[in-house]
């Protein structure tokens, strides 16, 4: 009886000689990161990257950034997505559940999260349901607000004073009541 055996899904674009800069341009692409997302994961800067770049041929002269490439080579999932606006809307919606003291200046709901975000209101339904994706931008503010929002002992207070930071940014760009208006300009 012959043993079947899974077939392996991640094509590696590294080999067993030395990394090049060749190799470093096919995992940005592998990885399907922009340049400088690509650049920030690697801790890289633009210079080092021109460098690497110049000459893709050349082996890549620090050990340290030819075994982070080999390793996102092997293991792509460690990039596995970060946190989605529908987990920063539940968030949302389970502090005004935890804290139903919390005063918010609107409902806590998509509208609010598109609003966080310094997007429309409406901006998260497009999002939560699939229709658009956001930018990157908006994914990082997405985690921090996330992390903040899971991290600290007061995440209700952190909310509230984050709405106010909606106010004082809306308030600076000419609009009295974002919570009303519910649009950016």
């Amino acid at each position: 009886m012959t043993r079947k055996t899974r077939k392996d899904a991640n094509v590696r674009v590294t080999g067993p000689g030395p990394i090049t800069g060749e190799h470093y341009l096919r995992l940005q692409q592998k990885l399907q990161l922009d340049l400088g997302d690509y650049q920030a994961l690697m801790g890289i800067t633009v210079k080092e990257h021109y460098l690497m770049t110049l000459d893709p041929k050349t082996p890549i002269s620090d050990p340290g950034l030819c075994l982070h490439v080999r390793l996102l080579d092997e293991y792509p999932e460690l990039l596995a997505p970060g946190p989605d606006v529908i987990e920063l809307i539940h968030t949302v919606k389970r502090l005004k559940r935890d804290y139903p003291d919390m005063t918010l200046p609107m409902p806590a709901s998509g509208n609010l999260v598109g609003l966080m975000l310094g997007r429309n209101a409406r901006t998260a339904a497009t999002w939560s349901s699939g229709r658009a994706v956001p930018a990157r931008k908006t994914l990082s503010l997405v985690h921090h607000l996330l992390t903040l929002l899971d991290t600290r002992d007061d995440p209700d207070r952190v909310l509230q004073q984050y709405c106010e930071l909606i106010d004082r940014e809306a308030k600076a760009r000419g609009v009295e009541d974002i919570f009303k208006t519910r649009c950016w300009p």
